[in-house]
C-alpha cells in the first residue's frame, strides 16, 4: 500500500564502512512502502560527494555501525573563495527537526542517544558542490549499535519526519 506521506519521497542512505545496519535499513524502508530509496557507499572524495548531491534526496542519512548511539545533523560551512569573505552554511533547521524524532524510537530499544553537536563534513571536499550548503532538507549522521530493531527504529523516525511535515 502506497503511503501519500512518504511513498515517493527520495531517501538517500550513505553506508559508512559497508555496514549491515544500512543494508537492513534499505530493506526496511522498502518494506514500509518507501519506493524511492537509493544507497551509496561512503564518499571518500569529490566524486563520491558529487554522487550523493546528484541524488537530490529529500532526506539524506549517513549510517555508521558503532557501540555508541549518536544522531547529529551534518554541518557544512566554509568560505567558497568566489567572493572575499563569503561564508556559506547549510541551514540545519530541518535536520534538527528530523534528529529530534529519533529519541523516542531509540530509547524504546534501550539506547540513550546522544543528540548533541553536529557532524562536520569537510568543506574543502564539497565547496564546489553547492547542494551541500544550499539545500535545506534533512541530512543526518547516525551511529548506532547493530541490535535487533535498530533499522525499524530509524525507519520509524524517518516516517515520523514526513508525517510531521
Amino acid at each position: 500500500m502506497l503511503n501519500a506521506y512518504h511513498g515517493n519521497k527520495k531517501v538517500v542512505i550513505v553506508n559508512i564502512n559497508d555496514n549491515a545496519i544500512a543494508h537492513d535499513l534499505e530493506k526496511t524502508l522498502a518494506a514500509n512502502n518507501f519506493n524511492n530509496v537509493v544507497s551509496f557507499a561512503a564518499p571518500k572524495s569529490y566524486p563520491g560527494y558529487f554522487k550523493v548531491a546528484e541524488a537530490e534526496g529529500v532526506y539524506t542519512i549517513f549510517v555508521e555501525e558503532s557501540k555508541s548511539c549518536k544522531v547529529q545533523p551534518c554541518l557544512v560551512e566554509g568560505f567558497t573563495g568566489k567572493r572575499l569573505g563569503q561564508q556559506v552554511r547549510r541551514d540545519l533547521t530541518e535536520s534538527q527537526k528530523a534528529k529530534d524524532l529519533f529519541k523516542h524510537h531509540l530509547k524504546m530499544l534501550g539506547m540513550d542517544p546522544n543528540l548533541l553537536g553536529s557532524y562536520k563534513i569537510d568543506f574543502e571536499e564539497v565547496k564546489d558542490i553547492p547542494w551541500f550548503y544550499t539545500d535545506e532538507t534533512p541530512m543526518l549522521y547516525v551511529t548506532v549499535p547493530n541490535v535487533e530493531g535498530v533499522a525499524d527504529a530509524i525507519c520509524n523516525s524517518i516516517k515520523d519526519y514526513f508525517v510531521s511535515k
